[in-house]
């Protein structure tokens, strides 16, 4: 398997930093490009190209960490990002880490101090693409196992997958498992999340432009088809493009060619197309808003994801797995799930599937102040928190949801030194909602009126 040249961006606003990284990183062997400007920084980011972002805290009109939660919490783009701060507060680390940053840099760092830091994040990145790909693919029942089988055949050719299943199920991850098991594993793996591109510009997006071709186009710019070209395009939630885009992507996959828009000669793009939806796609083909000759081109190969409710057996197998995983990233005294514990994931109907079973994990971990998961660490909060799935054995009532509520609001203050905003964000719920919590569960705050602000 050929390996790729690890791509690095540096988003800083100090011209000293900036070049200094760049030359060291240089010399190491990485492609480094880098920006001071924190919109033009986030916009390279959004293409999803690079395997590691340097970002400075201290930008100019954008926030640091504000980038850092658009692109990880809000986005998920696949680079890993190191923090770089002359602000070195542990408070400020803890954050950058909760919001998904892997490293935290203080200035002033020396080239060994950089070098370390890269390298080992980069090492980490390399062992998980080996090690990855199918081992990622958690669960050991029949479906599971037939599921890899797929995935190893259809990576070995070039053809379009379609891959369906609700969301949460890991249609990205399933793709990105086919890309790192085909030979075009050395070349880059471009997701595109079609929900989120805006309609006008959802055609400059995918085949680029030339500069001067609408009003804001200072100057040419690559689509996601020639960022990908030798490599795999990842087109999630395809459903939501366009019947005028759907006409234009058909015949960039009939010819191979990409029309940039303002140019009138198309340019030759040799990519791998898998496409990702959680609707029906038949039915909206029956309706009149997918193209049926899109529909059969894109589907060549199809594979359909099953929600986690319908291989109950890899629950508590996936459950360890981000156990173990988010244990040793928060530090947690987690060790152990109970046996009601189990149950109880068990039992839970998962309507995020695999994200929310993974979130849930994660969220006990960092708040669990002791090495056996219990009932009364659980909270579900799944895609409708309205239907939160009981967290204690139904049979033994031994504690009701409210008091489950109130220890898990408790922790989460305790965790985060009674700061409403962060406490707040990381419930899910606003400000307001919180204190109104506090004042109805009597919970004892440094702040009579139901906590402080930040």
């Amino acid at each position: 398997m050929a390996k790729r040249t690890k791509h690095i961006l540096i988003i800083d606003d100090e011209e000293s930093i900036r070049d200094g990284c760049q030359q060291i990183l240089t010399r190491t062997g990485y492609v480094v490009e880098s920006t001071g400007d924190a919109e033009h920084g986030l916009q390279l980011a959004l293409t999803d190209r690079f395997d590691l972002i340097l970002l400075d805290v201290r930008l100019p009109r954008i926030e640091g960490l504000d980038i850092l939660k658009m692109l990880k919490k809000e986005l998920c783009i696949s680079a890993k990002i190191i923090i770089i701060t002359g602000y070195g507060t542990i408070p400020l680390a803890v954050e950058a880490m909760r919001l998904g940053a892997t490293n935290f840099l203080t200035k002033p760092f020396g080239a060994g101090d950089l070098r370390s830091a890269v390298n080992e994040c980069l090492e980490k990145t390399i062992l998980l693409e080996k090690d990855d790909s199918l081992s990622m693919l958690i669960g050991s029942s029949d479906y599971m196992k037939e599921l890899k089988e797929t995935i190893r055949r259809i990576a070995q050719t070039d053809t379009s997958v379609l891959i369906t299943g609700e969301s949460g199920t890991g249609k990205e991850l399933v793709a990105r498992t086919i890309h790192n098991l085909s030979k075009r594993s050395g070349r880059h793996f471009i997701p595109v999340d079609c929900s989120s591109l805006v309609h006008n510009l959802m055609e400059s997006e995918l085949f680029g432009h030339m500069k001067g071709a609408f009003s804001g186009a200072t100057e040419s710019r690559e689509g996601r088809f020639q960022i990908a070209d030798k490599g795999t395009l990842f087109l999630d939630e395809i459903s939501n493009i366009s019947l005028d885009i759907q006409a234009k992507l058909l015949r960039v996959i009939q010819e191979q060619e990409v029309p940039r828009v303002g140019s009138s000669i198309p340019e030759k793009v040799d990519v791998r197309l898998i496409t990702a939806t959680n609707k029906e796609l038949r039915s909206e083909v029956e309706t009149g808003n997918f193209r049926e000759d899109l529909f059969y081109r894109i589907s060549v190969v199809p594979i359909h994801i099953r929600p986690l409710r319908e291989h109950r057996t890899d629950i508590v197998e996936i459950a360890q797995h981000y156990l173990e995983l988010y244990r040793e990233k928060h530090g947690s005294m987690a060790r152990r799930f109970s046996s009601e514990a189990l149950k109880s994931l068990n039992a839970y109907t998962w309507p995020g599937n695999i994200r929310e079973l993974k979130n849930t994990i994660e969220r006990l971990c960092v708040l669990s102040d002791h090495e056996e998961v219990t009932l009364s660490d659980i909270l579900y909060y799944g895609q409708d928190t309205r239907a939160k799935a009981p967290v204690v054995d139904p049979f033994s009532g031994r504690m009701r949801l409210v008091d489950v509520e109130k220890e898990h609001i408790e922790k989460a203050l305790k965790h985060f030194q009674y700061h409403m905003n962060r406490t707040s964000r990381f419930l899910g719920i606003d400000r307001k909602t919180l204190r109104t919590k506090i004042r109805n569960y009597g919970i004892i705050t440094d702040d009579p009126e139901g906590g402080g602000d930040d």
